[in-house]
């Protein structure tokens, strides 16, 4: 994302594997990306380590980049690689090594956050924690009475 000065108009441009194309109207990000997700990993469940590349440059978004990985899986489902687990943690250690890398580790609340995968692999490569920030979602699903201890 790109910020730009207050009155200069919103672009959009999406590029992988030998695609570039400009996207007219913010709303039709979505469906760019899908396509592009459908182009590089197939349609439906497969993932790839190709990069899709989405710049946004607009006076309502801040200086920064964004890069979204797929979530750990441990068993594979139907249509997807028997491998799929191992492949994303190899994905996941890729950028996450990085020093300029912060990683945003996102974690229900109905799960315990001392056993999750995402914290552990973070842990690994940010030890003192100085570039990880856990975020955690779906605070609805806490059971009732365990408030203290789900924190």
């Amino acid at each position: 994302m790109k910020r730009k000065k207050e009155g200069e108009e919103w672009f959009g441009k999406i590029k992988y594997q030998n695609n570039e194309e400009e996207i007219e109207d913010p709303k039709n990000v979505e469906q760019k990306i899908r396509e592009a997700q459908n182009h590089v990993a197939g349609d439906g469940v497969d993932i790839s380590e190709e990069l899709i590349t989405l710049e946004i440059a607009s006076p309502d978004v801040p200086d920064l980049t964004l890069i979204d990985l797929p979530g750990i899986t441990r068993v594979a489902v139907q249509g997807q690689r028997e491998d799929i687990g191992e492949t994303i943690k190899r994905l996941i250690q890729k950028f996450i090594k990085k020093q300029e890398t912060i990683s945003l580790v996102v974690v229900p609340c109905n799960v315990d956050i001392s056993t999750t995968e995402a914290l552990q692999m973070a842990r690994e490569v940010d030890p003192e924690g100085e570039r990880t920030l856990g975020i955690l979602t779906k605070p609805d699903l806490v059971d009732k009475g365990t408030e203290e201890t789900a924190s």
